[in-house]
């Protein structure tokens, strides 16, 4: 099994679990400086951190049950992956080529049972100077790439055309929840972001009535999304979200 499961740093941990469970999150998991938020499809965790240079940052990170297969098959594919001990257990670091490192964890299975917004996926967005390079470690790591494409009313997974020549954002999607947009970039950093299949309006809505400001838009794609501001502020250290975290529309997709 794979998750998306990015971790955001922020000395704003109060504030973090008012608008993610406003945006229809559930928490599964409370440590007083770690905190989980289950979405209908994918997993962020929020992490304490002190005013200071690292305040607001966001880093890539993924769940999996069985850490040393993962590492042998992401190895056997052609990506670094090492075992690494982080403060919270075993883990393993996968390094991409272009230089985004990112830890892949054991999944948490002590985690409590949710009643998230099922319409409502994490999408972390990762930019990245060499889009080629990135979007090949994502396929080695076990995700898929996701296609506009529809057939016969069924989703289905597919192996990713590497000619990614004049393609500026690649989805992709993994097995147990969440998604992942990599798309080129002046500099490279990792976003919150997610997706919303229920409608923006609904959400909208959902947020004005528990205090939450919001507007919709369109994106550089041409699709809707709706604009929340982000409680680290414009001045975060991540920058990527333009003080906003978006929650895109979601489209019909083959993966």
């Amino acid at each position: 099994m794979l998750r998306v499961r990015p971790v955001h740093y922020t000395s704003r941990m109060h504030e973090y679990k008012e608008l993610l469970t406003a945006l229809g999150l559930a928490v599964t998991a409370d440590y007083e400086t770690w905190m989980e938020f289950d979405a209908g499809h994918g997993r962020l965790a929020v992490h304490a951190m002190p005013a200071g240079p690292d305040d607001g940052v966001t880093s890539l990170g993924f769940e999996a049950r069985d850490l040393e297969e993962f590492r042998r098959r992401t190895e056997e594919a052609g990506t670094r992956a090492e075992p690494f001990s982080a403060d919270h257990g075993g883990s393993v670091k996968v390094t991409s080529p272009e230089g985004t490192v990112f830890l892949v964890d054991r999944a948490n299975e002590a985690a409590e049972p949710h009643d998230a917004d099922p319409s409502l996926t994490v999408a972390a967005v990762w930019t990245t100077t060499e889009l080629p390079t990135a979007a090949k470690v994502l396929a080695d790591i076990g995700a898929r790439r996701r296609s506009p494409a529809r057939t016969g009313g069924q989703t289905e997974f597919s192996q990713a055309d590497w000619d990614l020549t004049d393609v500026g954002r690649v989805d992709f999607a993994t097995k147990n929840g969440g998604i992942i947009t990599v798309q080129q970039g002046a500099a490279a950093g990792i976003a919150i972001g997610f997706e919303y299949d229920g409608g923006l309006e609904v959400l909208r809505d959902r947020l004005a009535s528990a205090g939450f400001q919001s507007r919709l838009a369109e994106d550089d794609a041409g699709g809707r999304v709706l604009l929340v501001p982000d409680p680290d502020g414009s001045d975060s250290a991540s920058g990527a979200g333009g003080g906003n975290i978006r929650i895109r529309e979601a489209t019909v997709h083959q993966v």
